[in-house]
């Protein structure tokens, strides 16, 4: 799969599906400033998903990392319905994400998955939770424990952390909650969404700063 940023192609790394995400080369910039942005941006993504993992979000597990390409583990599923649970799961999952002030940047739908992976035996994966470390060169030969036993089926899936950062500015954080709240249709969808980020304990500034984030965006257009 390619979109505009980097390809996205199916593997398998000591037996287990992953996935190996490769950023693209841009002709049009400057060959060393080129390869510059490219490794940082694949490095912060990689340093986020492993972010995510520790703040306890069901997100891919990064495997190894190199200058240019992620490997992770890979979540069979497909794209959720954003039935009112679901959304009220996405909610609480971006709560999760800005309380250890992880900004997503594209938080809508298109990056979220209903997982289709049966749970994991025991032995399969690590059962301790990652370490509090950088993830592991994938040309050091060794890789990062996958972290807990598999979610299951249906459990939602946070994906494609490449527009994101860290930030503990109220600001960013009403911008990830407004472009989820636009992605979706009906109130009981938005109104779910909402609860569900309530678990957030600055969540009421975030909302408030949301409205005026809307007001900018009409004003816009």
């Amino acid at each position: 799969m390619r979109g505009a940023e980097a390809v996205l192609s199916k593997t398998t790394f000591i037996g287990r599906a992953a996935v190996v995400k490769s950023r693209i080369v841009k002709g049009y910039r400057v060959k060393e400033l080129d390869s510059r942005l490219r490794s940082e941006r694949t490095r912060s993504e990689a340093r986020l998903l492993h972010r995510a993992k520790l703040a306890g979000v069901d997100c891919p597990t990064v495997l190894c990392v190199d200058d240019f390409d992620i490997t992770m583990t890979f979540v069979s599923g497909k794209r959720p319905e954003m039935t009112k649970k679901q959304s009220y799961d996405a909610g609480a999952i971006l709560a999760k994400l800005h309380a250890n002030d992880i900004i997503h940047g594209d938080y809508t739908p298109a990056n979220l998955v209903v997982s289709e992976n049966k749970k994991t035996k025991k032995s399969e994966l690590e059962t301790t939770k990652p370490e509090k470390t950088e993830p592991e060169s994938c040309a050091s030969g060794s890789a990062m424990p996958a972290s807990g036993r598999g979610a299951g089926v249906g459990v939602l899936f946070v994906i494609d952390f490449g527009l994101g950062f860290v930030s503990n500015d109220i600001e960013d954080k009403a911008v990830d909650v407004f472009t989820m709240l636009r992605a979706l249709d009906g109130n009981e969808k938005k109104d779910g969404f909402v609860e569900g980020y309530r678990a957030y304990v600055k969540s009421d500034s975030v909302l408030k700063r949301v409205k005026d984030v809307e007001k900018r965006v009409r004003y816009a257009f």
